[in-house]
């Protein structure tokens, strides 16, 4: 199967789907792993890191889409690829449904096979876990006398004031 790892475009985006090491277990595993151009860079991988484990780095989206069976991304498809995707091609990426209509339109149209990310997890979304740990963060923050906050300790711990 060849994989694909797409470049997050969106605006203020700077995660990968996939790190060096996890193209080396795909690798291993007997597969072909394409990467976008600079897929990885603003998250601290480069190009560099890819090819070394493996990876074929392609330049444009369309490559992307035209070879791959498998494609992964961690933002929505955005519409310019809509019409790039194909029948039987494996999507994986955060679709949410309810606030992408055409985006399920157009994975319906292309026959492709879509797994919704945020829907794949134990947590509901690979971010969730994290997102929640620092909601509690910065609640606490928020509770601190020195925030305007009443001061109160929330941890469970005995005697603490909740």
């Amino acid at each position: 199967m060849v994989f694909g790892i797409l470049k997050d475009k969106k605006v203020g985006e700077y995660r990968v789907i996939m790190t060096p090491l996890e193209v080396a277990a795909i690798k291993d595993d007997g597969h072909t792993v394409l990467v976008q151009k600079d897929a990885g860079a603003l998250a601290g991988f480069t190009n560099e890191q890819y090819e070394k484990e493996g990876a074929e780095i392609v330049e444009t989206t369309e490559e992307m889409y035209e070879r791959c069976d498998f494609i992964a991304k961690v933002k929505e498809i955005e519409e310019n690829e809509y019409k790039l995707l194909k029948e039987n091609q494996i999507i994986y990426t955060c679709i949410h449904p309810a606030a992408h209509k055409e985006q399920v339109q157009a994975i319906l149209d292309s026959k492709c096979i879509a797994f919704t990310a945020e829907d794949s997890h134990r947590f509901g979304s690979v971010n969730c876990e994290a997102a929640g740990k620092q909601g509690v963060l910065m609640g606490l923050q928020a509770m601190l006398t020195i925030n305007g906050g009443k001061g109160k300790f929330v941890s469970g711990l005995a005697g603490a004031l909740v």
